[in-house]
């Protein structure tokens, strides 16, 4: 019965303009198609949903490709090893670059050099990494689950289900078709503008203001 408002969260994008780490920036651009996750390996960001649908991809759409996952195991050791020896069986371990912790701006490289954002989560809070990638003008291409479609709005290509076959498929078609890759995009930047400080600043203030009187 509590009257409850929901207000944007606060991201600090200026940080994001920072200078990404050169050594990561030469490691990455080496002429492969680059598709980027960030977060932690845990179960529920499904990582090994984005190993089925790169195998998909990477055998047969885009043999030069690389799947990032950026993000550390720290208390769940046992699935990110778990998901290193499925990279093995699907015979992609060559093609995937598990990132562990690493310094923010070797992170701002990984973003800088992706070439699409994806995202197979089943439980996500909000799921800032997705604002940081459309921060970097990247296609996002994610499971619509959780918190993934509030916080998208109508933007990115968001799909019913991680099935693999269908997940490679639309990654392709993104990175293929120039115009559609730049709509997204243009989408992205429009939902990225609810998100922009001065826009939550007013927003917080005026709540402030209503809570006060």
């Amino acid at each position: 019965r509590c009257p409850i408002t929901v207000r944007p969260i606060l991201i600090p994008f200026e940080d994001y303009d920072r200078t990404p780490d050169a050594k990561m920036l030469d490691r990455l651009h080496d002429g492969a198609t680059n598709l980027l996750f960030v977060g932690r390996l845990a179960p529920n960001k499904k990582q090994e949903d984005l190993l089925r649908a790169f195998k998909v991809y990477h055998e047969h759409l885009n043999p030069n490709s690389r799947l990032i996952l950026a993000g550390h195991d720290s208390g769940l050791e046992a699935y990110g090893t778990r998901l290193k020896n499925y990279a093995e069986a699907l015979e992609i371990d060559s093609a995937v670059y598990f990132t562990g912790h690493i310094p923010f701006p070797e992170l701002l490289a990984c973003y800088s050099a992706a070439d699409a954002f994806v995202c197979a989560s089943e439980h996500e809070g909000f799921c800032i990494p997705l604002l940081e990638a459309i921060h970097f003008s990247l296609p996002v291409i994610a499971v619509a689950n959780a918190a993934v479609p509030d916080t998208l709005g109508r933007a990115g290509l968001q799909l019913p289900t991680s099935d693999p076959a269908l997940f490679a498929a639309a990654i392709h078609r993104v990175l293929s078709d120039a115009e559609l890759k730049e709509t997204l995009i243009e989408g992205e930047q429009a939902r990225l503008a609810d998100f922009a400080t001065e826009r939550v600043e007013d927003c917080f203030l005026s709540w402030l203001h209503d809570f006060i009187a």
